[in-house]
């Protein structure tokens, strides 16, 4: 099979996370934590705040939260599980330089899956549902290899069409079938399935590259399992999402985007979507300035410097909160 540029770089950027991880797995813990404690020794103030604001967004243990011994893995018995049926690869690489830094002996539980829904005792996930109160799920950055991808578009907004495009996959996603059962055939939205294994063979649509998609003013961004994957790239474009509220939340911090500032929000029935879109079609200034906003929230993900801090931030509170280390534990 023949490979394009794009497909070529991805293939490249997955080859180089894993090896980059395995080669510093092996490595000493003095040795490995090195760039860490560089770049936390040179922080500014503004970023300190920033790494302390997010983390605690992350995580939101209740009072008295803790972590039953019977289930529990153990810091410095954490182990790639080299031998395992599913390794959870991006998984485990994404927390493991953290967790290895702790003291010896702190129990944690760690779910390598997409998570919507609320868990009975504090664990480290990629996903949880959107709450203002505490939560048993302390959000980590997981599977990043897969989700944090943003892009360059070089398509200025005006230039592109008016048409709404969506294109997933359907399988046992109530919601994501009945976005293609109300406009899947309408003219003024390109709505399609991908796979062929389920749903309704009319739904079907060949697939479209993103550079394909963004060639269109509005892209539908509807949650999978847990979070909808494209939200991330559609938002660094210059394209606009469009979506229900979020109810599934991330590393991304979908809870906190804000309908109408962040992207176009609709109603949980999408009854009101061809009414949204007329409204920024004929308002393109409001939508020029979502994309603005949008842009300014992914910067905030693009440093990695500063995610790796925020991520041994995430994992030192969730020991503090379980009363396993005290808070000036560095």
């Amino acid at each position: 099979m023949k490979l394009d540029a794009k497909n070529r770089k991805r293939y490249a950027d997955r080859f180089h996370y894993f090896a980059s991880n395995m080669g510093m797995y092996f490595l000493p813990d003095r040795i490995a934590d090195i760039p860490w404690s560089r770049t936390q020794a040179r922080l500014t103030d503004t970023e300190r705040e920033e790494i302390a604001r997010r983390a605690a967004y992350c995580v939101r243990l209740p009072a008295g939260a803790n972590v039953p011994s019977g289930d529990a893995f153990e810091t410095g018995k954490f182990k790639f599980p080299f031998f395992a049926r599913h390794h959870h690869s991006s998984y485990f690489f994404d927390i493991y330089p953290h967790l290895r830094m702790m003291p010896k002996g702190m129990r944690f539980l760690y779910m390598a899956e997409d998570v919507d829904w609320e868990l009975p005792a504090p664990t480290f996930v990629k996903s949880r549902p959107v709450t203002d109160g505490p939560s048993m799920s302390a959000i980590c950055r997981m599977d990043s290899i897969r989700h944090f991808r943003f892009i360059e578009d070089v398509v200025p907004y005006d230039k592109k069409n008016d048409i709404v495009v969506s294109r997933n996959e359907v399988r046992n996603q109530p919601w994501r079938a009945r976005l293609l059962e109300m406009y899947c055939g309408d003219p003024r939205f390109d709505f399609g399935q991908v796979n062929t294994d389920a749903g309704r063979p009319e739904w079907v649509r060949p697939f479209i590259s993103i550079d394909e998609q963004l060639g269109h003013k509005f892209i539908m961004c509807i949650r999978g399992h847990d979070v909808a994957t494209n939200l991330k790239w559609v938002m660094s474009s210059n394209s606009i999402a469009v979506m229900p509220r979020p109810d599934v939340e991330s590393w991304y911090m979908e809870g906190l985007l804000q309908g109408g500032i962040h992207y176009i929000e609709i109603k949980p029935d999408y009854s009101d979507l061809p009414e949204r879109i007329d409204y920024y079609l004929s308002h393109p200034e409001e939508a020029r300035e979502i994309i603005e906003n949008a842009h300014r929230w992914v910067d905030r993900f693009r440093d990695i410097r500063i995610e790796q801090q925020v991520m041994r931030e995430v994992v030192r509170r969730y020991f503090i909160q379980t009363g396993q280390i005290n808070p000036d534990t560095p």
